[in-house]
């Protein structure tokens, strides 16, 4: 059985899911509202992506978990930071090329969200091993993460984008209620 701990990082990836998929079937008008102030990204190019990046950090735990015993070394200070207070500040990382948007139509954006949920419904049998597993890689800002640390890193980056979301669509004077 998996953690408690592992598990609720993992069921609150779920509610997640659910979250962006409402999201993006909203209307073009507003998948398109962007409000600069917050972000230059619209709310379409935020769930793209959110997509593309949990792709990557599922495909690193599971790159993680064919790591034999605790290789790599250490998440850094920035690492650390974000993943005991679960909050990644604004403004201040820039996305790996290969996790910036680029899905040209609502149906693109449909397929990599499905894609998304797909590499994280692959994970849900490996739970027990990823909470006991040690072999660590390298994330760009973050260090060297366990898969128990990239699932944390996955929950709080669909966080961070879900409230940029947010505050778009509240700037445009449309809130979102999903």
């Amino acid at each position: 059985m998996a953690e408690p701990r592992c598990r609720g990082t993992y069921d609150a990836l779920l509610q997640q899911c659910d979250q962006l998929e409402k999201l993006a079937a909203e209307n073009d008008e507003r998948l398109s509202y962007r409000a600069r102030r917050i972000s230059t990204w619209s709310v379409a190019e935020q769930l793209d992506h959110i997509a593309r990046a949990t792709q990557a950090m599922a495909g690193a735990i599971e790159e993680a978990l064919r790591v034999e015993g605790p290789g790599g070394g250490r998440p850094s200070l920035v690492g650390r930071m974000v993943l005991f207070t679960g909050w990644i500040p604004r403004g201040v990382g820039k996305a790996p090329a290969f996790t910036r948007p680029a899905a040209a139509s609502r149906e693109q954006l449909g397929s990599l969200l499905a894609q998304s949920r797909q590499a994280l419904d692959r994970l849900e049998a490996r739970l027990p091993e990823i909470d006991g597993a040690r072999g660590r890689v390298n994330h760009f800002a973050f260090g060297d993460l366990t898969p128990r640390q990239w699932l944390s890193a996955i929950e709080i980056h669909t966080r961070h984008h879900l409230k940029v979301i947010r505050d778009i669509q509240k700037a445009r004077g449309s809130p979102w209620r999903g």
